[in-house]
Formats: C-alpha cells, sequence, structure tokens
C-alpha cells in the first residue's frame, strides 16, 4: 500500500473530534472524512474501541453534523476483530501503555491500514515503519488539499483545525 492511493484506511477519533467540534465550521478535517466517505475505492476500518471513541464523542460534541458523521463512517466502517499476535507486537512501541492506542495500530499492523491521527504517540512504531501513519494535516495536503480564498476566507491558509 502507497500513501498516494490508500486501499485501507483507519480515521483516529482525535481526527473526527476535529471534524465536529465547530459544526458551524466546515474544517479541512471535515472535508477529509468526507473526501474518504465519498470513495467507494476506499474500505474504512475501526476495531471495537475505536467505535465507542466516535459514539463518545458524538455525544460529548453533540450536533446534527456529529451524529451523521459518526454514523456515516461507522456505517461504512468494517469492524476489524485484531489477533493476539498483532496486540502483543505494539505494546513496545507505546510509552505508558495507552490501550486503544496499542488496538488501531494492532489494528492496522494487522491489516496494513493506513492510520489517520494527530495523536503524537504512534510516531515510535510509525518510525519503526511497522504501520504506515499521516497526521490529518498531511493527508489533507495530500487528498484534498487547502481550500480557496472564496470558499472560506479565515481558512485560506490551508490549516486543518486538526
Amino acid at each position: 500500500m502507497t500513501t498516494a492511493n490508500p486501499r485501507l484506511v483507519l480515521l483516529d477519533a482525535n481526527v473526527f473530534v476535529s471534524a465536529i467540534k465547530d459544526p458551524a465550521r466546515s474544517t479541512d478535517t471535515f472535508r477529509l472524512l468526507v473526501y474518504f466517505l465519498e470513495r467507494a475505492d476506499i474500505r474504512i476500518l475501526a476495531n471495537e474501541i475505536l467505535v465507542r471513541e466516535y459514539l463518545r464523542y458524538a455525544e460529548v460534541f453533540p450536533s446534527p453534523t456529529a451524529a451523521a458523521l459518526a454514523s456515516a463512517v461507522l456505517d461504512r466502517a468494517e469492524i476489524v476483530e485484531v489477533d493476539e499476535r498483532f496486540l502483543k507486537a505494539c505494546p513496545p512501541y507505546f510509552q505508558g501503555g495507552n490501550i486503544a492506542d496499542i488496538v488501531h495500530a494492532a489494528t492496522c499492523l494487522q491489516t496494513g491500514a493506513l492510520l489517520i491521527s494527530n495523536d503524537r504517540h504512534f510516531e515510535a512504531i510509525r518510525k519503526a515503519q511497522l504501520i504506515e501513519a499521516l497526521t490529518a494535516t498531511e493527508a489533507i495536503r495530500r487528498w484534498v488539499g487547502p481550500r480557496s480564498k472564496d470558499e472560506d476566507p479565515g481558512k485560506a491558509d490551508g490549516r486543518s483545525g486538526a
């Protein structure tokens, strides 16, 4: 898999939060999620922990946008049951052992999915090249690009709000 044309993607909960935290604005991160939702050739993956995170954040940041986006992503998502061997391979790359991060990394390791996350905890496993990961900003630059000044003058500098 190359980042130029991913076929499997796991969108971390922090990317979802960035897309929904201000429902009055259409952030670049929101545009990124819509891009992946519109692409039939890209499979969105999740695990049970990520599903719970999306549902929790849709409640923490309640809005019709949050509910609709969570529903759209989770309806499209293929839920991966992560094998124990992949779960055991990931903890050495995480200081503090955040279980959610370990499970997300193990999901990507098992499936070869691209992880999109703003979480710096994935840097060690990314550098070790066990999984491929991009920040939301990197993914936005690669697939949706910055907005034009006509679209949203406050966002014309390419900031993702992520």
